[in-house]
Parts: structure tokens; C-alpha cells; sequence
């Protein structure tokens, strides 16, 4: 617990002090000193940043020390600056604070980690970035970004717990938004869309094992609309080109976890649309917004040949790297996995079994559980907030432009995400997404509302239900596994050591301990060479 406790605390120092600077020195931008969003915003900067100098360095040890260094440096000079930001907040942080370090102290591995998560994770920590590296494991070439954030904010001896550390910080800030939100600022027009985005975090979102890469991405989907609400729901237009640039900023991070999250970009598409004027004029701000386009651009050509990977049609079979055989294979025998081929017993071949919905009904047997609780937490947490917020149907012009634009952006993410997710990839858990996008539709609907004081102290006690809830689930898990949290005895007892394997006298990771389950099998036929100090398979 005190290796939880203390890199929580320096991860999060660490986040608040970059976002703080890329707030106040890089946008001038003062607007926002919540603690909560400062940390989120300098999360996401950080890990951008990070991808950028794995292009030329390995994210080791040596950079996380170098950052603290610098940050106690400081430190010295604008330690009230985080005191005065912390004050404000400090029950909130002190009670989400614990939920989390309970979260993350009771929390098993994804399925994913031993599947490709640890060994992209490793490979970032000792090399820097490897050209041709969905040669190695053909889901490298996706690049998530949030692995390069495990990366980053881990250090060698306690990189396993560490990575459960950064998935619970995502949480806790995230929630402390919320909260924060909902204790200083009396009842704004956008509340009961926080309230039920809390309820729905707080009661699916209980265990960290599950996070993955996906449920990171959908918590900064979560902020991205708190953010959206918050700073674009007002008609002081004068702060709209930082916030435009925070949003885009926001956008462009969680598509690069995940292309399949590529709607989320009506955000800043209908922003800019109902801005141009003001957002048209030339500012070098602008530049800010090109580093993490240019930075995914980079990363995807260089780790595959391609432009969006597994897209076959954007490789570039000119370049030596190019895995244009890779990326169809991917796309074909991703579809063909997810739409639960494994679990069919008739007599279809695989390529019929994928087209005409031939696979919905085993894939809907296999799932359906999922789906029910899924759902079932969304309607709960709708229902609680009509009835606790008294949502009335009535008309306000002064919101009326800004809710239809919510209302216009909400709808295209439902429809797109459904229309890709029923033709290439229905699989739940990278979906949650548009469920989310689907209860802030039907709340949306309702802009104005009336709290009644005499719900006021209910809406606290199911907040507090909520904290309980999860609270208890993770107290059951830690209870059931006897107090012991051994993250590397979890893994040694079950797949035995950590592998390494070469390419002529270039050193690779491949799944985690042991071998991943898939892994490219092209390997054997690559080869490997190296262009000034960068690591190219070929």
C-alpha cells in the first residue's frame, strides 16, 4: 500500500504541475485552476509529450527521475499555487482517494496485459520507438496511446502495480470533476448530466482489472463532455479559442487510443463550425493542436506503413516497414473474433458466418448478460436523475443554439458508432462509448430543470450509495484474496517468467510472461536493421 500511496501522489504532483504550466505558460489560458481538470489536462499533455520522445528515447527511469527533479525544483517557487488548488477540494480528494486506492489494491490483470499490453509497455521502456513494430504482435500497430502513459508513469521494480496506479487515477480525477462540480457550483443548467455519468462510473465501473485501454478512453470521453458543458454551454465567447484547443486537444488523445472512437471528432468539427469567425483569424495556438495530429501521424507510418492501422487501404507498400498484408489480415481476423466466430457450432465457414447478421445470434447468446447490465445500469442511472432533478421538457432560449449542438454531436456519435460497431465490431466493453452518449441524449432533451430543496440531501445520499457500492465491491475483492497484493506473485505462480527474444542482435518482448496468444507470423520472416539510433523491421 505505501507503493500505491506514494506514486499516486508523485504521479498525480507530477500531472498537475505540467498541466498547470501548459495552461498558464504555453495558452495563457487562467480560466481553468480546478485541480481536478489542471490534472487531467496535464495527464493528457504528459502522455502526448511522451509519445513524442519515444521517437528518440527509451521511457525509462531515467525520464520519470528527471521529472521529478524538475517538478521539486518547481516546487519551490509555486508550492501554494497547488495548495490553493487542493483546498478547495480537499474532502472530495481525501473520499475518491481512498475509493481509488481501494480500487487499485484489490485489483487483478486485464485479460489484455499477458495479450499485448505488458510486452508494448516494456518494449517502450527499454527501446525507443521500433519501426515496423505490428510485425512483432499485429496489434502493436494499433499504437494505444494509453499504453505509452503506462510507460511513462511506471519505474522498473513496480511497473506491474504502477500500471494499476495510472488506470486509478484516470478514475479518480475524472469522478473529482464531478464532484467538485456538483459541490461548488449551485445548480447549473448541466448537472443532471454529471449526476448520472457519476452514477453510471460508480456503478459499472468497479473493478480496475477491467479497464484495459477502453474504459480509460471513456472515462476521458466523460470529461471531454463535463469540459464541453462547462466552458461551451456560455456565451462569453472570449475565452473560445483556448477552449476550442483543449477540446481538440482532448478529441485527437482519445482517437489515438482507439481509431474506433474516431466520432468523438464532431466535437471540435461543430465547434468550429459554429465558431469560425471567431476561430478563422491566425494564432500560433493553433500550433498546440497540430503537435498531437503530427505526433499520431508519426506514430502510425513508422509503427506499420500505414496512415490509420489496421485501414489497409492507408498503407504505403513503398516503404520497407509497410505491414499492408498485416493490417488486412487484422481487420479480417479482428471482425471475424469479435462477432464471436469461437463460440458458433454450425456449419458456416468463417467469411459466411461474418456477413448478412449470420453471427448475431450467437454472438447476442454469448454476450447477453453484458448487454442487460450494461443497459441496466444506463436506465438506472437516467430514471434517478428524472426523478431526483425534476427534468421538465420546456424550451430556453439563451441555451437553446448550445444544447442542439449537443444534441446534433451526441446523435452522430450514436449513429456512427452503431453503424461501425454492427458492421466490423460489436464487442461491448469498446462501446460503452455510445451508452454513455445515448443517456446524455435523453437528459439533453430536457434543458431545463428545477431542483426541489427537499431532494437536495437525497441526491447527496445516492451519491454516497454510490461511493459505498464501489467501496465494498473492491473491500470483498481484497478480503477474498486475504489482504495480499503481490502483483508479481499473481503472474509468476501462473505463466512462470518473463521471455525475451531476438531478431538477428535486436531484443524484443512478446506478450508478458510467457507468449502472447497471437503474435505476428510474419516474425520469422522479417528482418532487422538499424537506421542511425532508430530499430527497424523490415
Amino acid at each position: 500500500m505505501k507503493i500505491i500511496f506514494f506514486h499516486s501522489f508523485l504521479f498525480t504532483s507530477i500531472i498537475y504541475l505540467h498541466g498547470f504550466i501548459f495552461l498558464n505558460k504555453f495558452l495563457r489560458f487562467k480560466q481553468i485552476n480546478n485541480f481536478f481538470e489542471v490534472s487531467i489536462i496535464g495527464l493528457i499533455i504528459t502522455v502526448i509529450i511522451a509519445q513524442f520522445l519515444n521517437f528518440f528515447i527509451p521511457l525509462n527511469n531515467d525520464l520519470i527521475i528527471f521529472n521529478i527533479i524538475i517538478l521539486l525544483i518547481y516546487s519551490i517557487f509555486f508550492n501554494k499555487i497547488l495548495i490553493n488548488s487542493i483546498k478547495p477540494n480537499l474532502k472530495i480528494l481525501i473520499v475518491l482517494g481512498i475509493v481509488s486506492l481501494v480500487n487499485i489494491y484489490g485489483s487483478g490483470f486485464s485479460d489484455d496485459i499477458n495479450h499485448y499490453h505488458y510486452s508494448y509497455i516494456a518494449n517502450t521502456d527499454v527501446s525507443n520507438f521500433i519501426w515496423g513494430n505490428s510485425f512483432l504482435h499485429p496489434l502493436y500497430g494499433t499504437e494505444p496511446t494509453w499504453l505509452v502513459g503506462h510507460s511513462y508513469f511506471n519505474f522498473d521494480k513496480s511497473r506491474l502495480q504502477d500500471i494499476h496506479i495510472l488506470n486509478g487515477l484516470i478514475f479518480f480525477l475524472v469522478l473529482g470533476c464531478f464532484f467538485s462540480e456538483l459541490h461548488t457550483n449551485n445548480n447549473k443548467f448541466y448537472h443532471p448530466i454529471i449526476f448520472s455519468i457519476i452514477l453510471f462510473l460508480l456503478f459499472k465501473y468497479t473493478r480496475l482489472k477491467e479497464f484495459g485501454i477502453d474504459r480509460p478512453s471513456t472515462l476521458i470521453f466523460c470529461f471531454l463532455v463535463y469540459f464541453y458543458c462547462k466552458y461551451f454551454l456560455d456565451l462569453n465567447k472570449k475565452n473560445i479559442t483556448q477552449n476550442f484547443i483543449i477540446i481538440s486537444v482532448l478529441t485527437i488523445f482519445i482517437f489515438s487510443i482507439k481509431i474506433i472512437y474516431l466520432p468523438i471528432l464532431f466535437f471540435p468539427l461543430i465547434i468550429f463550425f459554429r465558431n469560425k469567425k471567431i476561430l478563422l483569424k491566425k494564432k500560433l495556438s493553433y500550433l498546440i493542436i497540430l503537435f498531437p495530429i503530427s505526433v499520431f501521424i508519426m506514430k502510425n507510418i513508422l509503427g506499420s506503413g500505414c496512415l490509420i492501422y489496421p485501414v489497409s487501404s492507408t498503407c504505403m507498400e513503398f516503404i520497407s516497414w509497410s505491414n499492408f498484408n498485416g493490417a488486412k489480415e487484422l481487420s479480417i481476423s479482428a471482425e471475424i473474433f469479435n462477432k464471436s466466430w469461437y463460440s458458433y457450432t454450425g456449419d458456416l465457414s468463417k467469411e459466411s458466418y461474418i456477413q448478412n447478421f449470420n453471427w448475431f445470434l450467437t454472438w447476442f447468446e454469448r454476450g447477453k448478460v453484458e448487454i442487460f447490465e450494461l443497459f441496466l445500469t444506463a436506465i438506472m442511472a437516467v430514471f434517478i436523475t428524472f426523478v431526483l432533478f425534476d427534468l421538465k421538457s420546456k424550451k430556453r432560449n439563451l441555451l437553446n443554439v448550445y444544447f442542439k449542438d449537443l444534441k446534433i454531436i451526441l446523435s452522430a456519435i450514436i449513429i456512427f458508432s452503431t453503424i461501425v460497431y454492427f458492421l466490423k465490431n460489436p464487442v461491448i466493453r469498446m462501446n460503452h462509448i455510445t451508452v454513455i452518449s445515448l443517456m446524455i441524449l435523453i437528459i439533453s432533451l430536457t434543458f431545463k430543470f428545477d431542483i426541489n430543496k427537499n431532494k437536495t440531501k437525497f441526491i447527496s445520499f445516492i451519491l454516497f450509495v454510490g461511493l459505498i457500492f464501489n467501496l465494498s465491491k473492491n473491500l470483498q475483492r481484497i478480503y477474498d484474496n486475504n489482504f495480499i497484493n503481490k502483483p508479481y506473485g499473481m503472474i509468476s505462480e501462473k505463466v512462470g517468467i518473463q521471455k525475451k527474444k531476438n531478431i538477428d542482435n535486436f531484443t524484443y518482448y512478446v506478450g508478458w510472461y510467457g507468449d502472447a496468444p497471437i503474435s505476428s507470423k510474419e516474425i520469422n520472416n522479417r528482418k532487422y536493421k538499424k537506421i542511425l539510433i532508430f530499430d527497424v523491421l523490415y
